[in-house]
């Protein structure tokens, strides 16, 4: 892959590509030292193909997989940092310990602050509300979202007239941002 500087909404759109493509939203990116994209990629679960490199198609074809299957083996990666749009779970957790990765940022977390990080949050939401609502332990499986909350969030997204349409996540993110600021702090 070729290096190049980042933008700083990078994991968002590869969120919103994954999205688009009918996967959940998540997605990462990894830099070196001197802040370089390193590899990059997306969830691709819900897919039948991915780029060289990366999984599509299973269960762990989680963003931070697909970033790390695209490192040579028998590297270390102290000095890089990943970022990434959803706190990675236990399977991405050990995949990047093992890779010895040595700094994770993620905007959403348990304790959610500043609208990227909500909007991080509400993505995989929108993935369930649209291809998944009847599964079992679901949040939204008898359960009343607060308003506030990233379930309220993204149930009010996707009754935003172009938000689902739209064609890049800054699109999407102009669509969310008043209904995050319905939301407050």
């Amino acid at each position: 892959m070729e290096r190049s500087r980042p933008d700083a909404s990078l994991p968002f759109a590869l969120a919103w590509e994954a999205f688009g493509a009918g996967s959940r939203p998540i997605g990462a990116a990894l830099l070196d030292a001197e802040g370089a994209v390193v590899a990059c990629g997306r969830n691709r679960s819900q897919e039948a193909a991915a780029p060289p490199g990366q999984l599509a198609g299973a269960a762990i074809a989680h963003a931070e997989i697909n970033v790390l299957a695209q490192l040579p083996s028998r590297r270390r990666y102290e000095d890089h940092r990943l970022f990434t749009t959803l706190e990675p779970c236990l399977l991405c957790s050990g995949a990047l310990l093992h890779a010895r990765v040595g700094t994770v940022v993620y905007a959403a977390a348990d304790h959610i602050h500043g609208p990227l990080a909500v909007f991080g949050a509400m993505l995989p939401y929108l993935w369930t509300l649209r291809h998944a609502p009847e599964t079992p332990g679901a949040p939204e499986t008898g359960e009343q979202p607060r308003r506030d909350g990233p379930l309220g969030l993204a149930r009010r997204c996707l009754d935003t007239p172009g938000f689902t349409e739209a064609e890049t996540v800054e699109a999407a993110y102009r669509l969310a941002l008043p209904r995050i600021a319905e939301a407050g702090p």
